[in-house]
């Protein structure tokens, strides 16, 4: 297949240059490419970029993985996109990375073998590898990612938490990136099952030296979630979407992430455990309550404010089921509020409100989120669990 439309040679030989590969070459035999930013979450700038092929709007990868398939091509269009990403280095801002996926048995085919050999230093180039397709030879693979880490490169395991053996993956390559996969973010902070999964990822990767990057952040409540367990990098539409050129991007939420991710690091901070959940109206209907409740199963207590959107009442999802009216009595607390003295008001409140969640608000008393208790007493055991054991 012609590497170009103008007939320029490239990794892919052979006839057939009306197949819709060809579709994926632009006029100078290079891969057409759409770059995705991944931000620093503690730091609240862009770090480092995905590349990604740009299918054109008629041909979906699917049918692109089919036909290349069919044809035995998909290591030459793998070499395609190795050449593209190693020449797109030549646009990438300071102090970030460019990171590409690749099956694991492509990689150490031929065609991409010898683009990588031929590129020389690999720099600042992440190499994702897919665990769904692991390599037959292990040894070879070994080998062939120690090259790429002598040349620079380093190494990512994309995909983690879907059930793949992502794991075994993780303790056989020891990547310097897990990313989590993008339906274990999906939701995250309305599943106590994924918090406590992500939580254990960030543990093992950190145990490894690894940085975890969440994929597929579409929501402010997901983003919430990952800078309260510590994720250290993030991408989805939330964070940037994709872009044809590589320039630097701005970052829309930029400030926001470093006021939570200083929250985050500072002991005691209420603000790192705030969940910001959508509120209701008090004229909101029924089967407009009853809806919320059912696209959010986890969630136990809707907080319901006046225009002005002041918090005036909490309703409970068991109580609501059984017909029974919102509970007035909050405990309203400032995002300054430490989280030893907010959880010690909590405890004090009557035995019917004692477990409600904690309504945070702004300097004017304007709604912000909630704080669930059981997220304060997991604060504080991890305060404690970090303080020095004193010695005689």
């Amino acid at each position: 297949m012609a590497a170009g439309t103008e007939g320029e040679a490239g990794p892919v030989g052979g006839g057939g240059s009306d197949t819709a590969i060809t579709r994926l070459i632009d006029r100078r035999g290079r891969c057409r490419l759409a770059y995705e930013p991944v931000a620093d979450l503690a730091r609240g700038v862009i770090c480092g970029y995905e590349a990604q092929a740009r299918f054109p709007e008629a041909m979906s990868q699917q049918r692109w993985a089919k036909d290349a398939a069919a044809r035995d091509l998909e290591p030459d269009i793998d070499a395609f996109l190795v050449c593209s990403v190693l020449a797109a280095r030549e646009s990438l801002p300071d102090d970030s990375f460019l990171s590409f996926n690749i099956r694991q048995g492509t990689l150490l085919r031929e065609p991409v073998q010898r683009v990588l050999a031929e590129a020389g230093r690999l720099d600042r180039l992440v190499v994702e590898l897919c665990p769904r397709a692991p390599a037959a030879d292990e040894a070879e693979l070994l080998a062939a990612i120690a090259r790429l880490r002598a040349a620079g490169a380093t190494i990512a395991v994309d995909g983690v938490g879907d059930g793949h053996g992502t794991l075994r993956q993780i303790a056989l390559l020891r990547p310097e990136f897990v990313k989590l996969d993008d339906s274990l973010v999906r939701g995250l902070d309305r599943d106590d099952a994924k918090l406590v999964i992500v939580d254990m990822i960030g543990h093992l990767a950190s145990r490894l030296d690894a940085w975890v990057i969440a994929q597929g952040v579409t929501a402010v409540e997901e983003l919430d979630a990952l800078i309260q367990l510590r994720a250290p990098l993030a991408q989805g539409p939330l964070i940037g979407v994709r872009a044809k050129t590589l320039t630097r991007v701005g970052f829309a939420l930029s400030s926001y992430v470093r006021e939570r991710g200083a929250a985050a690091i500072e002991p005691g901070a209420l603000l790192s455990l705030l969940e910001r959940r959508r509120p209701l109206e008090p004229d909101s209907s029924h089967a407009e309550r009853a809806a919320l409740f059912a696209a959010h199963p986890g969630m136990m207590h809707l907080p319901i404010v006046d225009g002005r959107r002041r918090p005036v009442a909490m309703l409970e999802r068991s109580a609501f089921e059984h017909g029974e009216e919102p509970v007035e009595a909050l405990l309203l607390v400032t995002a300054a509020s430490r989280v030893a003295e907010v959880a010690q008001r909590a405890m004090l409140r009557p035995a019917a409100t004692r477990f409600h969640p904690v309504v945070c608000c702004d300097v004017q008393g304007r709604y912000l989120g909630i704080v669930r208790v059981e997220r304060l007493v997991d604060a504080l055991t991890r305060a404690h669990t970090l303080q020095p054991v004193a010695t005689a």
